[in-house]
């Protein structure tokens, strides 16, 4: 007896997987996020908006999402010191196009990549805490890729938790940990210390890292990574309404309560982000998807692109073995990647805020009602 319930345990769980395996294949194609858990060999599945935090995807899906985008993530997160580092790591390098759309960033390398002509590729890209001190764990990144390709932006969360920031071990230790299993979200990496919504100052309320991912056809891919640390507020989608207080938005309101607000510090407020396709693209589409992808930030936060902000936007395609060519003009392709990239740029600052904590005396929106 006891070997056959042994037997019909492993077959539920050989069934269970199956049945996995065919929802994502099922749902990829209608575009539909899914959240699947498996506790005791039973599938329960949401439609979702966020992937969950930590335990997000079964693994065999993050695996395979991220390799087919070709790339590898790591982290480093300090929740005493309320700050962290995440790196994006393309597999062979990537072509790259960025820009830069806030007023107050701090950055890496970045001129280097914006000279007309300059067809270089990218090895690493950095998003850190710690502001502008934070960069040297750019640094360890380098050290470790033995490569001097690696660019970066900083967030400002050095009173958040304690004056703690990134160091260049740090970033050694991310890069060598980075591989294709890190779907995690919310209070990870570069989202540990992330706040948003302090225009309204009392109305301050935790940031995080945020991911969305979609596929656009069989084999191309497109997937937006951002930390929202912005002085706005991040705005559902759905029903208009702040994330950081009910009640849909009054731009009149809002005007009255905020402006003249003395405790908005410059430098102190960015949102970051990273699109990745698997589509081949030169760095001149990938410039102008960086430019459209801007719209997705500037529909999800209000106000966004202040000169209190520092926001920039990265968008790169791997040269991965999983690398594709669509059969569309040059003209039609950025603009098809460049609108879909908006879209799930919208999704993944909501994700960041959805799956952030509480910490550190700051609210999250789960916390909220």
């Amino acid at each position: 007896m006891f070997g056959i319930t042994s037997n019909i345990h492993f077959l539920t769980e050989v069934s269970s997987k199956n049945v996995l395996y065919i929802l994502y294949k099922f749902f990829s194609k209608i575009n539909l996020y899914i959240k699947i858990k498996i506790t005791n060999d039973k599938i329960t599945r949401k439609r979702l908006l966020p992937l969950k935090s930590e335990k997000a995807a079964p693994v065999f899906w993050t695996y395979v999402i991220l390799k087919k985008l070709g790339i590898k993530i790591g982290h480093y997160t300090n929740t005493e010191g309320l700050t962290g580092a995440t790196v994006i790591i393309p597999d062979n390098g990537a072509d790259i196009g960025i820009d830069v759309r806030g007023s107050d960033t701090g950055t890496i390398n970045i001129p280097a990549y914006e000279i007309k002509g300059a067809d270089k590729t990218v090895e690493a890209i950095v998003l850190t805490g710690g502001s502008t001190a934070g960069l040297e764990c750019s640094i360890g990144v380098m050290d470790y890729l033995k490569s001097p390709s690696v660019v970066g932006a900083v967030i400002y969360d050095r009173k958040i938790g304690k004056d703690i920031r990134p160091h260049l071990k740090d970033g050694i230790e991310m890069a060598k940990n980075a591989n294709y299993n890190n779907l995690q979200q919310g209070n990870i990496g570069v989202g540990t210390g992330a706040t948003t919504g302090k225009w309204i100052y009392k109305n301050r309320i935790k940031g995080g890292f945020g991911i969305s991912i979609k596929k656009i056809s069989n084999n191309a891919y497109i997937g937006a990574f951002v930390v929202t640390n912005a002085v706005g507020d991040v705005i559902n989608p759905i029903t208009k309404e702040f994330y950081s207080e009910s009640g849909k938005y009054d731009f009149n309101n809002y005007y009255d309560k905020n402006f003249g607000n003395k405790n908005i510090e410059r430098g102190t407020n960015t949102t970051l982000a990273v699109i990745v396709t698997n589509v081949e693209m030169t760095r001149e589409e990938l410039i102008k998807v960086s430019e459209l992808a801007q719209d997705g930030m500037a529909r999800a936060i209000y106000p966004v692109h202040t000169n209190w902000d520092g926001d920039v936007i990265f968008s790169i395609s791997p040269h991965c073995k999983n690398r594709i060519k669509l059969d569309l003009n040059s003209f039609d392709l950025v603009n098809y990647i460049g609108i879909v990239a908006s879209d799930i740029l919208i999704e993944a600052i909501n994700n960041g805020i959805k799956n952030a904590e509480s910490i550190g005396g700051f609210r999250a929106f789960r916390d909220i009602k």
